[in-house]
């Protein structure tokens, strides 16, 4: 009687241990499953298809690592901005919150963005930091745009804080991938707002000619405040340009102008080689 106790004992053990080893030959790998994501994304974006891609990463996430995680979310975000870029109405009855949009203001305004806060809250703590930080980058450009048809909507302050935001991205992301290529874009975006201005803001006033008072006030502000920064040394530099200009230019003289312009291109470049 022992003998047979011990013996089905020992089969129910091993047959445990087969179990668990079956069902761990079964589990994918962190590569295999960023395979598979990748595959669904790389297809043309469906409203069915975005449905299955948030499922996945929902599924997913916490079997890979944070870099496997910032791919997944990544990859989403390339997914959803191309279903947008195609222009197709979601289904009237969809609720598209669950594919982190933010839905349409009004009927006459049927644009709809990507909700970054969304995206965060549910997925922040996965990915990583410096994601985490482009997201926060993007989500400030959608709820308060730096600008719209031109016009610069942001105090030269809250310019040169998200320029700031972006720098340092760009100096604690080193991979060459969609983190640091999106952080250098926007970059670039605010250098040329702070240097050359838009077309209804322009830095130089229309009128006078004079050199934005606020502008200049800021600018001295940030240089002082964060003096080791790469922006700062840019600011620095443009100064020297507009002392030589005595803080005024003449939108007549072609000369001027192109001069003007062409110091914004190259501070700009000059700056992003720094990185």
């Amino acid at each position: 009687m022992k003998m047979r106790l011990s013996i089905r004992l020992a089969a129910g053990i091993l047959l445990l241990a087969a179990l668990v080893l079956s069902a761990g030959g079964c589990q994918k790998t962190e590569s295999a499953l960023l395979s598979e994501y990748r595959s669904m994304t790389e297809a043309t974006p469906t409203e069915q298809g975005l449905t299955d891609a948030v499922s996945f990463i929902d599924t997913h996430i916490a079997d890979v690592s944070e870099e496997g995680a910032s791919r997944l979310v990544l990859a989403y975000e390339d997914y959803l901005l191309r279903f947008l870029e195609a222009g197709e109405a979601p289904d009237p009855e969809a609720s598209v919150s669950d594919w982190f949009l933010i839905p349409a203001s009004s009927e006459a305004d049927p644009q709809r963005q990507v909700d970054y806060d969304a995206l965060l809250d549910r997925y922040g703590d996965r990915v990583s930091p410096e994601l985490r930080e482009l997201f926060v980058i993007k989500s400030l450009e959608t709820s308060e745009p730096s600008t719209v048809d031109a016009e610069i909507l942001r105090t030269y302050p809250d310019l040169l804080d998200r320029a700031l935001k972006a720098e340092k991205l760009l100096k604690e992301h080193q991979s060459e991938d969609a983190v640091r290529a999106n952080s250098m874009e926007y970059y670039k975006n605010y250098l040329f707002l702070l240097l050359a201005g838009s077309d209804l803001t322009p830095v130089f006033d229309y009128d006078t000619g004079l050199f934005s008072p606020e502008a200049k006030e800021a600018y001295e502000d940030f240089i002082a405040a964060q003096p080791d920064t790469v922006l700062a040394g840019v600011l620095t530099e443009y100064f020297g340009y507009l002392n030589n200009v005595d803080f005024q230019i003449d939108y007549t003289d072609p000369v001027a102008n192109k001069v003007f312009y062409d110091t914004c291109d190259y501070l700009i470049e000059e700056a992003l080689e720094s990185f």
